[in-house]
This record gives C-alpha cells, structure tokens and sequence, in this order.
C-alpha cells in the first residue's frame, strides 16, 4: 500500500494579499519515498533574500518548519531516505529544496533544464541557478509515450509519469501518480490557480500572475483544454501548487490543506 502525504513546501504571502500555498506529494513504497516538488530549503526561510529580488513579492512568513526537510522528519523520514524528486519546474519555490537532498535522483523534463540553464533575459529573471546547478543526480526526460490520451509523457518511474503542461514555463509539467485503487493523482503544478473542475476563476491575485507570468500564452490556453478533458474523468483527481486541491480521491481535513492520506481504496 502506497500513502500520499501533501505538504505546504513554500508558504507565501504575495504583495497583494492573502497567503498562498505551495503544495507538494511526498509518496511512500516500501522503501522508495518520492517527492513531487521540493520547495525552499530552511536556509530561505532563515534568510529569504537568498532567492533575490522575489522576496519582495512573494513575502515569505518565518515558516522554517514549512522545509521539506523538517515535514518529511514530521513523518519519520530522514532526508537521505528520499529517493526521487519529481519537478514540475524550476521555479524557485518548486525546486530550491532539491540541494538539500544531494542523494536524491532529480527528474525534470529536458525542455525545463535547458530553458533554466540558458542565459535569456527570462531565464536569468525567472529562475534562481543557485539551487540546482550543482544537482550531481539530474535525470531529463523527453517523453515518447501516451497517458490517458496526452503525447508526449514520460514514466519516470513505476506509475509515476511526467505530462507535459507547458505554459507556465516552456518544459512545464504534471506529475500523474496512480493509486493503490487505480486511479490517478494529477498534481498540476503551475498550470492553472483556477479549479479546473467547476469553471471557476482563480481567486485573486492568483489569476493575475496565471496570466503575466505565463511564458507561452497559446500553450497555456492549450494546457488548459487539456486538463478540462482529463477533470471530466472519473479516474483522475487533479491538484495544483498553488490553491487547496480541486478534488481528491479521499476527503482530508487538516490545518494544512491535504496533508495526508492513504490510497488503499476510493470513496467516490
């Protein structure tokens, strides 16, 4: 039996209001404890000026407990037992967390690697090299297979597949994971603030940085209409980064949005 644990990685307190999660999986097999998203490291949260300029808008709260390091110790973890981490991009409060876990293998898409490796004015300004330049275990992945009727995915490992929702960022992906009751678990990321499911617009100020911070503005439209089809399915439960999850297989209530819960049966 497989738990899915989803942790807030990177509060944040944007200049416009409200406080805005950030949230990740943690998935545990046995011994392969998988990661979908890493968050800040503690050391940004002690010292937010580490990620430069956007710690102005982004205000991080004093929520060194928040680190994947310190909610994975929370469930008994150590941080030389995670495994995999599987990034949905590059972005600072997405990926930054991956340094403190030098043992982990660390897969992204090969089009996210190499647009956050460039030196192009949006590279340079959207993302923050100092976390993950020095990664010694990156895995890139193009992807060559089909997954519930999207090309382009990639297995990174046993049911866990990499699908691409570019937009966001040009290498921007979904991480679909299956479920002990067969279905499957979409985390989003960035790909849309609004919930999928009901039509309904994100709240503000989330819709506004959906729209301005989109790198490819027909490639989100077309992410969009991708994860509308997937929403009308039965068998696929969609979350995002950054708002409580759109629906899930499992009703949880916690401080924390999701936090955990286990996958040994569906309760729709």
């Amino acid at each position: 039996m497989s738990t899915v644990h989803v942790f807030d990685v990177a509060p944040l307190r944007p200049l416009m209001g409200g406080e805005v999660p950030t949230q990740a999986l943690v998935i545990v097999r046995g011994d392969r404890v998988i990661a979908v998203d890493a968050g800040y490291p503690e050391a940004v949260f002690d010292d937010p000026s580490l990620i430069g300029f956007e710690a102005r808008f982004l205000r991080l709260p004093n929520r060194p407990d928040a680190a994947l390091t310190n909610r994975l110790a929370a469930i008994g973890v150590r941080p030389d037992q995670l495994t995999d981490i599987v990034l949905t991009h590059l972005h600072s409060e997405h990926a930054a967390g991956i340094a403190d876990f030098p043992a982990a293998q660390v897969h992204v898409s090969t089009a996210e690697l190499e647009v956050a490796s460039g030196s192009s004015l949006r590279s340079r300004v959207s993302y923050r090299k100092r976390f993950f330049e020095h990664v010694p275990r990156w895995r890139t992945h193009v992807g060559d297979i089909e997954w519930l009727g999207v090309p382009g995915c990639a297995e990174v490992l046993e049911d866990v597949i990499l699908v691409p929702l570019p937009g966001h960022t040009v290498g921007h992906c979904g991480v679909a994971v299956r479920l002990d009751c067969g279905d499957w678990l979409l985390h989003t990321g960035d790909a849309s603030y609004s919930d999928i499911r009901s039509g309904s617009p994100a709240a503000f100020p989330l819709g506004l940085y959906e729209r301005f911070t989109a790198a490819d503005r027909d490639a989100q439209r077309r992410t969009l209409a991708t994860l509308s089809r997937l929403a009308d399915r039965d068998d696929v439960h969609l979350m995002s980064s950054h708002r409580i999850p759109m629906r899930l297989p499992l009703t949880v209530t916690a401080p924390e949005r999701a936090e955990t819960f286990t996958t040994k049966e569906s309760t729709k």
